[in-house]
């Protein structure tokens, strides 16, 4: 090897400013998403037996609470994690639970407080923050617990959800500007001349 080939492969293998800024924004593009992660996830990295859920009432938008999960507004996504039956026996009043309604011709999902619990009759009572009706929830409808909550991540992700057709039509015309940018020539200022 030549003297001149080494000192070509040791510039190649130089970092330059640009390489270290995209390698330090991926890393910090990362630790925000894991902390975002972390956070929603009731301060547990492991993804096992979790579900993230939108919440589209206001039902659970009452006053704060001292319970470990405050009430949250409508559009804020939630993380369940699903609870075995030994598990759902062990929840409390205050605990943040999503269960199964049954309606005439749906099962919808809902995500209110336990204010009692009556674990030898197999059911709580739940309510939301932002409502007066108390409901009967037999522990087999329980789906989960809500162990974290995040506003900000629930309105990004609903924005894109509803405004899905938009946000690809955008994306599309900005990769076709992106290819056709170089058909047009651009006009040369005059200290370019």
């Amino acid at each position: 090897m030549t003297e001149t080939e080494d000192t070509g492969k040791q510039e190649e293998r130089k970092l330059t400013p640009r390489t270290i800024v995209t390698i330090a924004a991926a890393i910090v593009i990362i630790s925000i998403g894991v902390y975002v992660f972390y956070d929603l996830n009731g301060h547990s990295l492991d993804p096992t037996d979790r579900e993230a859920i939108i919440i589209l009432t206001d039902s659970m938008d009452g006053d704060n609470t001292e319970y470990a999960i405050h009430s949250f507004p409508m559009h804020t996504m939630v993380m369940v994690k699903h609870l075995s039956e030994e598990e759902k026996k062990e929840l409390k009043v205050g605990d943040v639970i999503s269960f199964h309604y049954k309606d005439k011709h749906k099962d919808i999902l809902i995500h209110h407080r336990i204010i009692a619990v009556h674990f030898d009759d197999g059911y709580v009572n739940t309510q939301g923050d932002n409502r007066d009706v108390k409901e009967l929830v037999f522990l087999e409808d329980i789906n989960g617990e809500v162990v974290g909550t995040n506003h900000w991540l629930g309105e990004v992700a609903y924005f894109v959800k509803t405004n899905v057709f938009f946000i690809l039509a955008a994306f599309c015309v900005l990769m076709i500007l992106w290819i056709l940018k170089d058909e047009f020539p651009r006009k040369k200022t005059p200290k370019e001349v």
